[in-house]
């Protein structure tokens, strides 16, 4: 199939969907530019032109696609003021989906943040990378913050928040890696069971209207 010159227009997500695509099928490590290219059908050297960095811009990119998505949801649903343990069910409910909806930016998500911790200091993305990993401890501050709400008002039993959430958000990222979308359940019978796990794992009644 003929390859399209750099100027010609290849849209960014579709970049970065082919990004995400190989480095879950590959890892980062063993992921190429012309890998990558091929998805889209560009050269290697036109890819360059888009990311001139390289694989590094793309991780980046493709993270920060990633956390850019799930951390406008939840700052939606925190804006609404809602009962904490109906926050953290919407919480638990657009991350999981986030996850099952794009698994191949979720599994970057679990396997290549490694390659950015560690880039050296002097590295030239290593100030992308920190303001990405600031903007990650944002998100996992925004569910500690809901399950420390809601032990202070007695609606969450008391755990030990900042473990709680790790637990929390690493079985929610793991979704990435076993979910099929032609498993037995969809992503939004999967986000269902994984909000009441943890909302009764907390000390919740059943939400009778869930699935």
């Amino acid at each position: 199939m003929p390859r399209k010159p750099a100027d010609q227009t290849v849209h960014r997500t579709d970049i970065l969907q082919a990004a995400a695509t190989v480095f879950r099928e590959r890892g980062y490590a063993g992921a190429t530019m012309a890998d990558i290219a091929r998805r889209v059908r560009l050269t290697a050297g036109s890819l360059y032109h888009h990311f001139p960095a390289g694989k590094q811009d793309l991780l980046l990119a493709v993270l920060n696609v990633g956390m850019d998505n799930v951390l406008a949801q939840l700052e939606s649903i925190l804006a609404q003021n809602l009962p904490p343990d109906e926050t953290l069910r919407q919480m638990i409910t657009a991350h999981a989906l986030a996850v099952t909806q794009n698994v191949s930016v979720g599994a970057a998500m679990v396997f290549e943040i490694r390659t950015l911790i560690s880039l050296a200091p002097d590295d030239p993305s290593a100030a992308e990378r920190d303001a990405f990993l600031a903007r990650r401890a944002t998100f996992e501050r925004h569910f500690r913050t809901v399950i420390e709400r809601g032990i202070q008002r007695g609606v969450f039993r008391q755990v030990e928040a900042g473990i709680f959430t790790k637990a929390l958000l690493g079985a929610q990222n793991w979704i990435s890696v076993w979910y099929r979308e032609d498993g037995k359940l969809n992503g939004a019978q999967i986000a269902a069971h994984m909000a009441e796990t943890f909302l009764a794992a907390l000390g919740c009644p059943k939400n009778e209207g869930s699935t």
